[in-house]
């Protein structure tokens, strides 16, 4: 077996061991080596943990537990429920993990039958299975003892494990040349902090420093400034959501002003087409791109579309959303956790964490996190927030006369007590609990409202701290953590001062989107070019290295990005500009992306989109709809007919080029498309095909061989 196949068939033994609680210190300490050392390892973990996570609660409770009703009664009828968990769970736990560990030893079992012919010639001295080999990690010597009745030594032989061999010096059959251990990255002087008082000038320097001194740590050379073509692209696409038009571009190439770079992105967070594209990122983040037709999608962008026009900050948003109370149509805000209220509020609790504090507790429901201090009992905390919470189910008559679904959301005013029970059967209170401060349990104390407010508390900066990664990741491709939303103490920031001053400047500015907006995009690292250097070819994400931002690492159009694009290309007169007159239009994007949306049928509902080099993708931008509207030459409002109309062969590629590419082409590629275009007008009137008609065939063929390549689609 390689190197990987071991380590990896260890790490599952050790993840059997960790959810049934038995793990020793020293099997901790490995667990943690194996997970940190290895980006297949960690997915390894994360995804084994969420399986776990599944299984508990498909056994236990079922993963299609419906949403929690209530019928409007006075408060003081309400009566105070406290839900035992049932008594065959653990039983039923343990046949699924039981199964579940049983196929995983089967195929670990089978791989090493059928490679024994190919395992590598290790060190002939075996170690001793209770001696500890010597390396850098200091081990104690008298490990917490485990109870003999759960007992069980990890099956992984030290004397054929890599690793084990390199910490002791002997010879390793290694399959690369990469080395065992990375080479530990030049240590830096820490940065000055920067004052609350700071300019955007000085926040922007303070972000090109500690960029480069990344790239002096990792001895790497940043590739060369992108060209304003490139730069024009990259930030429409990322600001507003779709690319320029060919206007847009001109203008802002034809410029020779010093300071074009801030005033485009000052003019971009000022159009209405910012807010349309913003208030699309956080509803598709907030309750996914398909959601139950009782969720009021409209009233929630509603929501999300007065805010981000208003520019409000930050905290108050997140406030209004997890404190909402009402019905899902005149309070948009609602519909967030309306979403996601079943299976005892699970889901609300996770994705909370998640999408505001960049923290993810799911895996902690069942057990202590093994890394960090997360523990079951602080996700049972948080969760009894909204044990208060509750959903009422009406009818109401639509604007067509028929009765539709109507949901509010209400606090009442006693939640009781939330029990959980621990992996070793007991059942145990929790009370609500954030960031180490209680909230009282009590009658007339509303949860979630104390949630939202110690959540969005200028003394705790987790929620300026997830909003700053997430958004670095959003115009970079890659955050200072991976995944974005579980940072701690496992996942360490590639750039910690960087992402802690600009979580620090995000909090002074009282949270403001656009200036943090404003200082990613006018920083050095944003305007860097996505092509590779010799010298900075090791700076590959792509791989499972750290990001140190040395390029602009290239990224694939969303769906949304993609159809907005594709209006562009065809008639910029249509693309969706203000909000208040683009509902229809968005209905029909979103119709159209459903082809790309799965739905996954687990407790966290979760989706996944196939919009990633499909067959169906594929198909789509060879000959769908909105292809054929690109290629239409025969409307006159059109940017293929209005390209036709000019005389000369070079000014139609040109136009032609400019509006996919946002570019003019090279005079070689230029000369050949001249040529292509002469050859297939040729052999279009060699079959009879009008001369007129061949022409414009010919063109249409360039422009749709430009809307297939990867330089439309991907954002560079």
């Amino acid at each position: 077996m390689s190197k990987k196949e071991l380590e990896l068939a260890e790490l599952s033994l050790l993840m059997e061991a960790l959810c049934e609680e038995r793990l020793s210190t020293v099997d901790k300490m490995r667990l943690e080596e194996i997970v940190l050392s290895d980006p297949d390892a960690m997915q390894y973990y994360l995804n084994y943990s969420h399986l776990h996570g599944t299984l508990y609660w498909d056994q236990a409770l079922g993963s299609d537990a419906m949403i929690p009703v209530t019928m409007p009664v006075p408060e003081a009828e309400l009566p105070k429920p406290i839900r035992k968990p049932a008594i065959t769970r653990r039983k039923q736990l343990s046949l699924g993990l039981a199964t579940a560990c049983l196929l995983v030893l089967f195929v670990v079992a089978f791989n090493s039958f059928t490679k024994q012919n190919e395992s590598p010639n290790l060190a002939e001295t075996p170690i001793e299975r209770n001696q500890v080999p010597n390396g850098p990690r200091h081990i104690s010597e008298n490990p917490v003892s485990i109870p003999s009745t759960h007992a069980r030594s990890i099956k992984i032989e030290p004397a054929k494990h890599p690793m084990l061999q390199s910490q002791n010096g002997d010879p390793v059959a290694l399959n690369d040349d990469r080395p065992l251990i990375a080479i530990r990255p030049k240590q830096l002087a820490p940065a000055e902090k920067l004052p609350s008082d700071a300019s955007d000038e000085a926040i922007i320097t303070f972000i090109n420093r500690r960029i480069q001194d990344g790239w002096e740590a990792a001895n790497i050379t940043p590739s060369s400034f992108a060209t304003d073509e490139e730069w024009i692209r990259r930030v429409y696409l990322d600001v507003i959501g779709r690319i320029p038009t060919p206007d847009e571009a001109k203008q802002f190439l034809a410029s020779k002003q010093a300071d074009k770079h801030q005033l485009l992105i000052e003019y971009l967070t000022e159009d209405p087409t910012y807010v349309t594209n913003w208030s699309t990122i956080w509803t598709r983040l907030l309750i996914g791109r398909s959601t139950s037709r009782e969720i009021n999608r409209q009233a929630l962008q509603d929501f999300l579309v007065d805010s981000f026009a208003a520019n409000r900050p930050w905290s108050e948003m997140v406030y209004d959303l997890v404190s909402a109370e009402g019905d899902s149509e005149t309070n948009g805000a609602t519909n967030f956790l309306l979403a996601h209220l079943n299976n005892e509020a699970v889901p609300a609790t996770a994705i909370t964490t998640r999408l505001f504090l960049g923290t993810q507790i799911q895996c902690t429901q069942c057990h202590n996190h093994p890394f960090n201090d997360a523990t079951q009992s602080q996700f049972w905390e948080i969760n009894s927030f909204f044990k208060q919470t509750k959903v009422v189910r009406s009818r109401k008559m639509d604007v067509v006369g028929k009765q539709a679904p109507k949901l509010e959301l209400i606090s009442v005013s006693n939640g009781g007590t939330t029990f959980y029970e621990t992996r070793q059967g007991l059942v145990q209170p929790a009370y609500p609990k954030f960031a180490g401060v209680k909230v009282s349990a009590e009658a007339g104390v509303n949860r979630r409202q104390q949630l939202a407010r110690l959540m969005t508390s200028g003394k705790n900066n987790q929620l300026a701290r997830a909003m700053v990664n997430r958004m670095w990741a959003h115009f970079f491709g890659y955050g200072f953590t991976r995944p974005i939303d579980d940072m701690g103490y496992h996942n360490s920031p590639t750039h910690p001062e960087l992402l802690n001053q600009l979580a620090s400047q995000f909090i002074d500015s009282e949270y403001d989107i656009k200036q943090l907006i404003q200082w990613i995009c006018l920083s050095d690292a944003y305007r860097l070019s996505s092509r590779f250097m010799d010298e900075n070819v090791s700076d590959n994400p792509d791989d499972g290295s750290t990001p140190n931002f040395s390029r602009m690492y290239v990224k694939q159009m969303t769906a949304e990005q993609l159809y907005d694009s594709l209006l562009v290309t065809a008639n910029p007169d249509q693309i969706i500009t203000d909000y208040s007159t683009a509902w229809n239009k968005m209905q029909k994007r979103d119709r159209w992306l459903q082809q790309f949306v799965y739905t996954l049928d687990n407790e966290e509902n979760d989706e996944t989109t196939t919009f990633d080099g499909t067959i169906t993708q594929a198909l789509l931008m060879m000959n769908g709809p909105l292809i054929k509207h690109c290629l239409d030459y025969k409307q006159e409002q059109t940017i293929l007919a209005q390209a036709l109309k000019e005389r000369s062969p070079d000014n139609r590629i040109k136009k032609l080029s400019l509006a996919a590419l946002t570019r003019h082409p090279s005079s070689r590629e230029l000369s050949e498309m001249k040529r292509l275009i002469k050859e297939r007008t040729k052999y279009l009137i060699a079959r009879n095909v009008p001369s007129q008609t061949a022409i414009q065939q010919s063109y249409q063929d360039v422009y749709w061989a430009y809307l297939n390549s990867n330089e439309f689609i991907l954002i560079h």
